[in-house]
């Protein structure tokens, strides 16, 4: 049987119209995909940077945010402050019968401590100055201009509170110095019921004092001036304050989210004086604060430890601490000791502090249930707490327990 085997005409076709076409539309398809892959790298890139700019910019934003804050927090705690010694100016003449922190919140209120001024955290400011990418990226010349407006006030600001002679505490370390000195040599305590009686009649104090309305309206102010900074820039921006939360809260998340389980157990605190949590799973704990005084009558640090008791929960990423009133409080001397001939003047310092304790014991009891909250995240190893304070709390920091094993 014959097969008949057709050959293909090879580098022949039977229309030259059709092969034009293929290949027409060959380079029409490798054009479009090279359109696409770059036109798509390039919408990608653009909305990258449009991203990171709108990032930056509610970075600066929170920044001048916090600044308001803090001059608003300054104006409150001054406000406060002032209060307190116009209260003891009131009642100079039975000073002795004012409860001890209040005298010493006064005595606070003037006194200036070398390196305390006002300070700029400049680390916003550098990443937005430094590089002109950002400006692009951020595509809005208003709020570059407001921004730059308001880190250029800001130093202004500052030269001014730093410089001005209604904001120098008239109270210097030097002083502070020679009335420790003073105690050390006598070999009794410092007396700061007699050194502010004094210094409340130094018209160097008084003026500072007077001068109080000055600085209130310049730090009311000055946050005034920064809260509407920072709402024209999120109107130019189109940012709300819901999404300029969620993307501070986005920032500070660290860690793993701490369960009732994982905080269950003893933890400690690394620092001098050490505070030791018993976190129980009944959901009751017991917190040791441990406190040491020195004193010119004897050797050592008098340690007084005091016992707190309440429960606790989780709810959400924030660890709830519920007081109970009361307190127990331990005097311990273990750690002092003291010469034969001091033993008088000891006992009476010791005294002064167990009555001092017994105080405080009491107007615990009087206290309602406090409630502390702390956004609260566990590392890894399940070893290591951080304790977060809220934004409003006076002085708010990061806080470390370390599980004790």
């Amino acid at each position: 049987m014959n097969v008949k085997v057709k050959m293909p005409h090879l580098g022949k076709s039977k229309n030259g119209n059709h092969v034009t076409r293929e290949i027409l539309l060959s380079v029409i398809g490798t054009t479009i995909s090279i359109l696409l892959t770059f036109g798509t790298a390039d919408l990608i890139e653009r909305n990258q940077r449009k991203t990171e700019g709108r990032e930056v910019a509610m970075m600066v934003i929170h920044d001048i945010d916090l600044y308001a804050e803090t001059f608003r927090n300054d104006a409150e705690e001054s406000a406060k402050n002032h209060d307190l010694a116009m209260y003891v100016l009131e009642h100079i003449d039975s000073i002795e019968k004012i409860p001890y922190d209040t005298i010493q919140a006064v005595i606070d209120y003037l006194y200036y401590v070398e390196g305390n001024e006002y300070r700029i955290d400049e680390n916003i400011e550098k990443t937005f100055q430094s590089n002109q990418e950002i400006w692009k990226s951020i595509d809005a010349p208003s709020f570059i201009d407001e921004a730059r407006a308001f880190f250029h006030n800001r130093r202004l600001t500052f030269q001014m509170l730093n410089t001005s002679p209604h904001f120098r505490k008239p109270v210097n370390q030097e002083e502070i110095r020679q009335l420790f000195a003073t105690a050390v040599k006598t070999g009794k305590d410092v007396d700061w019921y007699g050194f502010l009686r004094k210094k409340l009649q130094d018209e160097n104090v008084l003026l500072y004092i007077r001068f109080h309305d000055n600085r209130q309206n310049d730090l009311n102010a000055t946050a005034d001036n920064y809260q509407d900074m920072s709402n024209r820039c999120k109107f130019i921006m189109n940012i709300t304050d819901e999404e300029l939360q969620a993307f501070v809260d986005k920032r500070k998340r660290t860690g793993e989210k701490l369960t009732d389980k994982k905080l269950v157990g003893q933890w400690t605190t690394q620092s001098e004086e050490p505070q030791i949590f018993k976190f129980n799973s009944d959901h009751t704990f017991k917190q040791l604060v441990e406190r040491r005084f020195p004193s010119s009558a004897f050797h050592g640090r008098l340690k007084v430890i005091y016992t707190y008791s309440g429960r606790w929960e989780i709810k959400e990423d924030s660890l709830y601490r519920y007081f109970n009133a009361g307190c127990d409080v331990k005097i311990d001397r273990s750690s002092i000791t003291y010469s034969p001939e001091k033993r008088d003047i000891v006992e009476q310092v010791l005294k002064q502090y167990e009555e001092a304790a017994a105080s405080m014991v009491e107007q615990s009891k009087k206290q309602p249930l406090e409630t502390k909250v702390r956004a609260a995240a566990i590392d890894r190893s399940g070893n290591k707490v951080e304790l977060t304070d809220p934004e409003d709390m006076p002085n708010a920091r990061n806080s470390y327990l370390i599980r004790k094993k």
